[in-house]
């Protein structure tokens, strides 16, 4: 009986990982998803998302890399956000990964549908902000089937229960090169690049450096960038 029950499990992780590959499901250890705002008033404003979009291409290459994609054809994939920028997103590596457009029947523009939907009713006070991230984040295909309809012709069997939702943590984190800012929204010396409230991050010798108060710090401009925040414009 241990040895069918082994079996079993070995299938089932096969499979997992099999979906997970196609691009159809992220990776939960890679991409866990990660908020930029909880703030309906703010994702709810028209432009908002055009407005925050901020993935560089170095970014992009380190999420293709990440999953193992060394070669692709155009319009194969996109580097998509786990949890859209129009649901409060983040531009994080840890809120992208490589989504298919080509898979079938389950694919980028049927994910694009849940979010425009999950939009629509953060916008009318029909759902919580963070109940929406935190269904999408755990299995974008389940939150679906829950709030679209049912999935697209002969997905119901095959990708149902593609992937265990990943144990609950929290969304916002330190990621490598990140300090916690100190008192008074200052930034410690070895991470000195402070990040705005608005997601903009100020060097040194930034005119607006002095009166910024941080809410994030980094080591680098690169560190800061990886983090889903950009430079002054």
């Amino acid at each position: 009986m241990s040895i069918l029950r082994g079996l079993l499990a070995g299938a089932v992780l096969a499979s997992n990982l099999c979906l997970a590959d196609s691009g159809v499901l992220p990776d939960p250890v890679k991409t866990p998803g990660e908020v930029m705002t909880t703030d309906a008033n703010q994702i709810c404003r028209r432009g908002y998302s055009k407005s925050v979009r901020h993935v560089t291409e170095s970014v992009k290459r380190l999420a293709y890399e990440s999953y193992g994609i060394t070669s692709r054809q155009p319009g194969e994939y996109e580097v998509d956000h786990l949890i859209s920028l129009e649901l409060g997103g983040s531009n994080s590596i840890k809120n992208l990964w490589p989504e298919s457009f080509v898979t079938q029947p389950l694919n980028a523009h049927v994910k694009d549908e849940l979010e425009n939907k999950l939009h629509d009713l953060i916008c009318s006070n029909q759902l919580p902000v963070a109940q929406a991230q935190r269904e999408i984040a755990s299995n974008w295909i389940q939150a679906y089937e829950k709030y679209v309809g049912p999935l697209p012709d002969g997905s119901q069997k095959k990708f149902q229960r593609a992937l265990p939702a990943p144990k609950p943590q929290p969304l916002l984190g330190l990621i490598s090169g990140e300090k916690a800012p100190l008192a008074k929204g200052a930034c410690p010396d070895s991470a000195p690049i402070k990040v705005s409230k608005n997601g903009i991050y100020h060097l040194i010798n930034d005119s607006n450096y002095d009166r910024t108060k941080a809410k994030h710090c980094f080591d680098s401009a690169a560190a800061a960038e990886l983090a889903g925040f950009r430079a002054p414009k």
